[in-house]
């Protein structure tokens, strides 16, 4: 029977080898934030037949990609919509609660269907 740790945050008992960087393996290291990167998606692409030249110019172009300004602004559309949502609701109560009885409709359809197999 398993016995659970209580030593405290990132314990373990695990007789496993360490696998990070520093045990002797030749893993290529994030530039960015130092993670060791984990081939596993080249190797996936390479099986299914795309191109090394392919990887490397994939990879080139998501170097240029400013991840920060894309989730700024993925925040700045949440923020916004969930306004227009509310906004909305407040405006149109009775269209909201046709579109719930639509769904609520479309919830039962579907459970009786399921529930026929």
């Amino acid at each position: 029977m398993d016995t659970p740790i209580n030593t405290g945050f990132g314990s373990t008992n695990a007789t496993e080898t360490n696998r990070s960087a520093s045990s002797g393996t030749n893993q290529a290291v994030c530039e960015h934030c130092g993670q060791p990167l984990n081939r596993g998606l080249e190797q996936f692409l390479g099986r299914l037949g795309v191109s090394d030249d392919s990887i490397k110019q994939l990879k080139s172009a998501l170097q240029n990609v400013d991840v920060d300004e894309y989730l700024n602004n993925a925040r700045d559309y949440i923020k916004s919509g969930g306004d227009k949502a509310q906004r909305f609701a407040k405006d149109n109560p009775g269209k909201v609660a046709a579109g719930v009885a639509v769904l609520a409709v479309g919830a039962g359809l579907l459970l009786s269907a399921l529930n026929k197999d």
